[in-house]
C-alpha cells in the first residue's frame, strides 16, 4: 500500500469533504456553459448533459464500474510540457461520479485518486480500477467504499512522457488479458514476473495479465495508438494519431492489428521482427486527432448499430460511426458522421456505452493545446462536460445490470443461459461468475455448446472456456476447431494459441487451408504462440502469395516465433517455389541466424526477380559476405531502373563494404564511367557521406564528382568534402571552383563551407559575398540561411580586427532567420557547446558582449529571436560580465515581455485579415524569395519536407495560421518535430526525422542536409522546442504580403 504524505492526507480530507459539498444537481446549475442544442446528432437521437462543472471540469477518459459509477481521468486545465514539471506537481486526478437517483444525470463527485501524473484510460475489473498514469500501469482499490482509493499498486512500468497524451488504457481482451497503448516517447516495460518488452520508442500495443505477468509487444507503428476495441471474434482494432505522413500530409487512422504486426510507418526502432507485410490502415483519416473508441454491444439503438464502432475525432469536433465489413482477413469500413458541434472548445475525447444502451461522450473542453490539437491556444475558461446520447424511441432494458437476479444461488445452467441475454452487463457478470466456478461448470458448458445452434452464443461460451484452466476446458475448445461457423473456429484457434495447447497443433495445422482467411490467420498465429516445430512444414506448405496481407503476415510471423532454423532451410532450397524461398529468407533474417554464404548467395542468380531482390537486401546486411556483394553492386549499377528499394540497397552496400579494396575499385570505376547515370553517381556520393571514416582511396570520388557538369553531382561532392578532411589537391580544386565565373551561388556557398573548415583564413572576398546573401531581402530564404550557417562557422579568435568589425555590423543588417546561426562564433568562444576556444579575458569578453548587444539592438528582427537563442545569449553573457549582462538583457527583455508583445502583434494582425488578397498570396507562396514551396506542398505542387498545406484553411483557425508563420516554434505539427539526439561521446545532433531503417535514423536539418545516426550510438532522444521552419517572417514579408499569404492559406480547403 502506498504511504501517503501529510499533504496527501490533507488533500484526501478535502476530497472527502467535497463528497458532501458537491451533492449538486445539474438542474440547479446557473446557466451551465455546455448546451446540448449546440450539438448536432443523427435524426432520431437526442443529447443531454449528464455532468458538467462543478462536478467535472476537464474530463479526458473514463470507465464505468459494475454499479454504474463513472471514473473519469481528469486534467486540472494546465498544459505542463515536461516530465519534471508533471512529476513535481502531480496535477491530475481520477474523479468518481455517481447517479444516485438513476435519472441519467450524475449527482455527486469525489476525487477517487489525487496526485497523479497523467491518468489516461480506465478499466474497472474485479473490484478495482486499472489505469495508465505514466510511468506506470496502476491498480487502484477503494477498500472501505468511501469513494477514495486507499490502495495503489504499480502493475508494471515504465513509460516516458512529456505532457502530451501518449499512453492509454488498459482495455480488457476477451481472453482476460489487459491491453494498453504507448506512444513514441519511449518505454521499457517490466512485468511482475520479470518479463520485459525491451527498450524502444516505437509506439505500439502491449498486453499483460491483470497481475502484471507476461508482458508482450502485440504490434508496433504510428506515433500514438489510442483506444483499443475487440470484435466478437477477437480481432483487435485501435485508433492511431499520426499513422504516417507520406507526401507531407499527416494521416490518422483506424488499424486492424495482427499479432507481431508492424504498420506501414514505424517511428523508432521496432522490437518486433520484420515479416515484410506492413499493416495498412483500415480507415485512413486526415489530421483528426482520433481519441475514444467503443464497439456498440447493446440493443437500444437498433439492430443496425450492433457491433459498429463510434470514434471520437478531437480536432474535427465530431464522432463518426464506423461499420466493419469483413473482407479477406481484414475489414473494409463504411463511415458516417454521427455527432458534431461547431461550438468553440468542443473536443470529444472519449466515448463509452452505458448499461441502458445510451452512449456517454466526454467533451474535455478548450484547455488542451499541447500535442495533437489544431489550435495551440489554451482556453481553460471553456470547460468540458459529459453528455448522454440516447435514441428517442429506444426500448430501454429493464434491470440492465441484473440486480434483481439471485446471482449467488443461481445454478450453472442458469448462469450459462445468461450468456444469451440481450443485456451486455448481465452477460459480462454471468461470464465472470462462470469463470469463478471453474471446472465445476464444464459439463454444463459442454452440453450448452452442443445443444445451441447460435454461433454468437457458442463464441461467448468459448471465450469463457478460454479463461478456465485445465485439460478438460482445452479439450472442449479443441472440438470447436471443427465447428461449422468460421467465427467459432476463429475464436477456438485464438483461445488455444493463448493457452499454448500443444495437443491442438495437428488440428490447427489443418485450419491453415480453411476457406476463411480470418481462420487461416488465427490458426497460424496460434501455432506461432504454441511454438511447436512440427507445424513448420504445414506453415510452409500452405503459404500462399494470393492470400490477403494480414494472413501472409500471420504465417511468416508464426514461423519466426517458432524459430526452427533447421526446419526452415529445406524450403530455402526449394527452387520450385520462389515465394516459399523468399519467406524462408525473411524468417532466417528475422532470426539473425549464422549461416554460410553458400546457403544464400546462389539465390542472387535466381530467375525470379523478387527473390533476387530479397536476397540482395538480406546479404547487404551480412558483413561476412562482402566479396559476393561487390558483384551485386556492379550489377545494380548496370540496371536501368532506380527503384527506391535499390537505392537503399546501394547505400547499405556502401556502408558495409566501403573499406574493402575490391569494392573501392568498383566504386571508382563507376564514378569514372561517362555512361553512368548522374542520378546514380549523386546517390553514391550521398551514401559515401554517411560513412564514419572516408578511406583514402575514395577521396578520388570527390574529385571525380567535382569535375562533373551535373549540378546535383557537384553539390553532393562538395557536401562530401565538407564532411571529411580533404587533401590539398582537392582543396586547391575547390578553391579554383569557388573563384570560377558563372558558378551558382549555392555551389559557391557549399565551396566556402569546405574552405572555411580546412583553412584558418577565409578566401578574399568570401565574407563580403556571404554578407550580401545574408542581408539581401531578394535572396531565397534557404540560400540566405545556408550562407549564415557557413559564416557562423568562422572562428572568432582567427579573425582580424577588421573582419570582426564587419561581422558585428552584419548582425545589425542580417535577415531575422539568419541571426541564430550568426551566434555560433560567440557560442564557441564562450565554450557553451563544449568546444572552449576562449582567448579573451573577462574584460574583453564583457566589451564584446556590449558590442554584440548594440548590433542586435539595431536589427529590427531582434524581437523575433527564438527563445532558445535568446536564452543562450543570456547564458553566454551572465552576471560575471556585468556590463554585457545588463546590455543584453535590455535588448532581449524577459520572456514574459516577449510573449506579451507576440500576443499584441497577433491580435493586431488578426484585426486586419480581411485586407489580404489570396491571389497575390498564392504567387508569394511559390516565390523563391519566401521559399514556402521549398518545404510545403499544396495540391501536389511543392516540397515534402514540411506538412502538406492543401487543406490547412479548413483545419486551422486564422490565429493558428498567423502564429505558425510568424512564430513557428509555438505550433510545431505532430510528426514534424525537431529532435535532439544525444550520442555516445558527448555529441548532440538535432533535426527532423526524415526516414528510419532498422540500423539508423536519418535527420534533415535547416540546411536541408541529411545526417545518418547509427542506432547503436544513440543514448537519449528528446524533443527540441525549436521548429525546423525559420522564424522572423515578419521581417521577410511586409504587412500586406503577410496578410496576402494568410488569405491564400485560408482558401486551401
Amino acid at each position: 500500500m502506498k504511504e501517503m504524505s501529510p499533504l496527501s492526507h490533507l488533500r484526501r480530507w478535502v476530497c472527502l469533504q467535497s463528497s458532501v459539498l458537491l451533492v449538486v444537481s445539474i438542474a440547479g446549475l446557473a446557466d451551465p456553459s455546455p448546451s446540448p442544442s449546440e450539438i448536432k446528432v443523427l435524426p432520431g437521437f437526442k443529447v443531454s448533459v449528464a455532468a458538467a462543472s462543478p462536478l467535472v471540469d476537464y474530463p479526458m477518459m473514463a470507465c464505468l464500474d459494475d454499479r454504474g459509477r463513472l471514473y473519469i481521468a481528469e486534467s486540472d486545465g494546465r498544459n505542463l510540457t515536461t516530465r519534471e514539471e508533471i512529476e513535481k506537481e502531480r496535477p491530475r486526478f481520477v474523479r468518481r461520479l455517481v447517479d444516485q437517483d438513476g435519472d441519467g444525470v450524475y449527482d455527486t463527485s469525489t476525487i477517487f485518486a489525487d496526485e497523479m501524473t497523467m491518468p489516461e484510460g480506465g478499466l474497472w475489473h474485479q473490484g478495482a480500477l486499472y489505469i495508465i498514469s505514466a510511468p506506470y500501469l496502476w491498480r487502484l482499490e477503494d477498500l472501505d467504499d468511501d469513494g477514495v482509493a486507499d490502495k495503489r499498486e504499480k502493475i508494471l512500468g515504465s513509460m516516458e512522457f512529456d505532457g502530451r497524451a501518449n499512453q492509454h488504457g488498459p482495455y480488457l481482451g476477451p481472453n482476460g488479458r489487459l491491453y494498453f497503448t504507448g506512444g513514441h516517447f519511449g518505454y521499457d516495460l517490466i512485468g511482475s514476473d520479470g518479463s520485459r518488452s525491451g527498450v524502444s520508442r516505437a509506439a505500439g500495443v502491449f498486453s499483460c495479465w491483470p497481475d502484471g505477468r507476461d508482458v508482450r509487444v502485440e504490434g508496433q507503428g504510428g506515433v500514438n495508438p489510442v483506444d483499443v476495441v475487440f470484435t466478437p471474434n477477437g480481432d483487435m482494432l485501435s485508433t492511431c494519431a499520426i499513422f504516417d505522413s507520406f507526401g507531407g500530409r499527416r494521416h490518422d487512422a483506424l488499424i486492424h492489428w495482427m499479432r507481431g504486426g508492424l504498420t506501414q510507418r514505424v517511428y523508432g526502432n521496432p522490437l518486433l521482427p520484420e515479416t515484410g507485410f506492413r499493416l495498412p490502415a483500415v480507415s485512413r483519416w486526415g489530421q483528426v486527432a482520433p481519441a475514444g473508441l467503443v464497439r456498440y454491444r447493446g440493443t437500444s439503438f437498433g439492430a443496425s448499430y450492433r457491433d459498429t464502432l463510434f470514434a471520437c475525432q478531437f480536432n474535427t469536433h465530431k464522432v463518426v460511426q464506423v461499420s466493419l465489413e469483413p473482407q479477406g482477413g481484414s475489414f473494409l469500413t463504411v463511415e458516417k458522421d454521427f455527432l458534431s458541434s461547431e461550438r468553440a472548445g468542443f473536443h470529444p475525447a472519449d466515448i463509452l456505452e452505458d448499461v441502458d444502451g445510451s452512449l456517454l461522450l466526454l467533451d474535455t473542453g478548450g484547455w488542451l493545446s499541447w500535442g495533437c490539437p489544431f489550435s495551440k491556444t489554451s482556453r481553460p475558461e471553456i470547460k468540458g462536460a459529459v453528455y448522454r446520447i440516447q435514441k428517442k424511441d429506444a426500448l430501454i432494458p429493464s434491470d440492465p445490470r441484473g440486480n434483481t437476479l439471485t446471482w449467488d444461488s443461481m445454478r450453472p445452467t442458469s448462469l450459462i443461459g445468461l450468456l444469451k441475454d440481450a443485456r451486455p452487463a448481465v452477460r459480462d457478470r454471468a461470464a465472470e461468475k462462470i469463470i469463478e466456478k471453474g471446472t465445476l461448470v464444464l459439463g454444463d458448458l459442454e452440453q450448452a455448446l452442443h445443444a445451441n445452434e447460435d454461433p454468437v452464443f457458442r463464441k461467448r461460451c468459448l471465450w469463457v472456456l478460454s479463461r478456465i484452466q485445465g485439460e478438460d476446458s482445452l479439450a472442449m475448445i479443441r472440438r470447436a476447431l471443427t465447428d461449422a461457423d468460421a467465427g467459432v473456429r476463429q475464436v477456438a484457434a485464438r483461445s488455444l494459441g493463448e493457452r499454448k495447447d500443444a495437443a491442438s497443433v495437428q488440428v490447427l495445422a489443418g485450419l491453415l487451408q480453411d476457406t476463411d482467411a480470418f481462420v487461416r490467420g488465427a490458426a497460424a498465429t496460434a501455432l506461432g504462440l504454441i511454438g511447436d516445430r512440427e507445424a513448420v512444414p504445414d506453415l510452409f506448405q500452405h503459404l500462399n502469395p494470393s492470400d490477403p496481407l494480414h494472413t501472409q503476415h500471420a504465417f511468416v510471423y508464426a514461423l519466426t516465433e517458432i524459430g526452427d532454423l533447421k526446419g526452415v532451410l529445406p524450403y530455402l532450397r526449394d527452387s520450385n517455389r520462389p515465394y516459399g524461398q523468399r519467406m524462408a529468407l525473411r524468417v532466417i533474417d528475422a532470426l539473425d541466424a549464422d549461416l554460410e554464404a553458400s546457403s544464400i548467395l546462389p539465390l542472387l542468380h535466381s530467375t525470379d526477380p523478387d527473390l533476387r531482390q530479397e536476397t540482395r537486401q538480406m546479404a547487404s546486411r551480412r558483413k561476412e559476405w562482402k566479396p559476393a556483394m561487390i558483384q551485386v553492386f556492379r550489377e545494380l549499377s548496370l540496371e536501368a531502373d532506380s527503384k527506391q528499394l535499390n537505392l537503399q540497397l546501394i547505400e547499405s552496400l556502401i556502408l558495409s563494404c566501403a573499406q574493402e579494396d575490391d569494392f573501392q575499385s568498383a566504386l571508382l570505376e563507376i564514378m569514372s564511367s561517362a555512361g553512368q547515370k548522374t542520378e546514380f553517381k549523386e546517390h553514391l556520393l550521398n551514401s559515401i557521406a554517411f560513412l564514419e571514416d572516408l578511406p583514402e582511396t575514395l577521396e578520388a570520388c570527390v574529385l571525380l564528382g567535382l569535375k562533373e557538369d551535373a549540378p546535383g553531382v557537384r553539390s553532393a561532392s562538395l557536401k562530401l568534402a565538407a564532411r571529411f578532411e580533404m587533401p590539398s589537391t582537392i582543396l586547391r580544386f575547390i578553391a579554383q571552383l569557388e573563384a570560377r565565373e558563372g558558378l551558382s551561388k549555392k555551389d559557391k556557398v557549399d565551396a566556402l563551407k569546405v574552405l572555411f573548415k580546412h583553412h584558418d583564413r577565409p578566401p578574399d572576398g568570401s565574407i563580403a559575398f556571404l554578407i550580401r546573401l545574408i542581408t539581401d531581402e531578394n535572396s531565397s530564404v534557404i540560400l540566405s540561411l545556408h550562407a549564415a550557417q557557413v559564416m557562423g562557422a568562422l572562428r572568432w579568435h582567427l579573425l582580424d580586427e577588421s573582419e570582426r568589425d564587419t561581422y558585428l555590423k552584419t548582425i545589425a543588417r542580417a535577415r531575422s532567420f539568419c541571426l541564430p546561426a550568426l551566434m555560433y562564433p560567440f557560442e564557441h568562444q564562450a565554450g557553451i557547446n563544449g568546444e572552449d576556444e576562449r582567448v579573451l579575458d573577462e574584460d574583453a569578453w564583457d566589451v564584446l558582449g556590449v558590442q554584440l548587444a548594440a548590433q542586435l539592438e539595431r536589427n529590427p528582427a531582434v524581437g523575433s529571436l527564438p527563445n532558445g537563442t535568446a536564452n543562450l545569449l543570456r547564458r553566454m553573457f551572465s552576471e560575471k560580465v556585468s556590463r554585457a549582462h545588463v546590455a543584453m538583457n535590455e535588448v532581449l527583455g524577459d520572456g514574459l515581455q516577449a510573449a506579451k508583445k507576440q500576443e499584441m502583434n497577433l491580435r493586431s494582425i488578426l484585426q486586419e485579415l480581411g485586407e489580404g488578397n489570396a491571389s497575390r498570396g498564392r504567387v508569394l507562396f511559390y516565390k523563391e524569395r519566401v521559399a514556402c514551396a521549398s518545404c510545403h506542398r499544396i495540391d501536389s505542387r511543392g516540397g515534402q519536407l514540411g506538412p502538406d498545406l492543401s487543406q490547412i484553411g479548413r483545419i486551422r483557425q486564422p490565429r493558428d495560421l498567423v502564429e505558425a508563420v510568424l512564430y513557428p516554434s509555438a505550433t510545431v505539427v505532430n510528426g514534424y518535430e525537431n529532435y535532439a539526439f544525444e550520442l555516445s561521446g558527448g555529441v548532440t545532433l538535432d533535426g527532423m526525422i526524415h526516414r528510419e531503417t532498422r540500423e539508423a535514423v536519418y535527420l534533415i536539418n535547416g540546411g536541408m542536409s541529411e545526417t545518418r545516426i547509427d542506432r547503436k550510438q544513440i543514448e537519449h532522444v528528446h524533443n527540441s522546442t525549436v521548429s525546423l521552419m525559420p522564424s522572423g517572417f515578419e521581417q521577410i514579408l511586409s504587412r500586406h504580403e503577410l496578410l496576402d499569404l494568410i488569405a491564400y492559406l485560408q482558401t486551401c480547403r
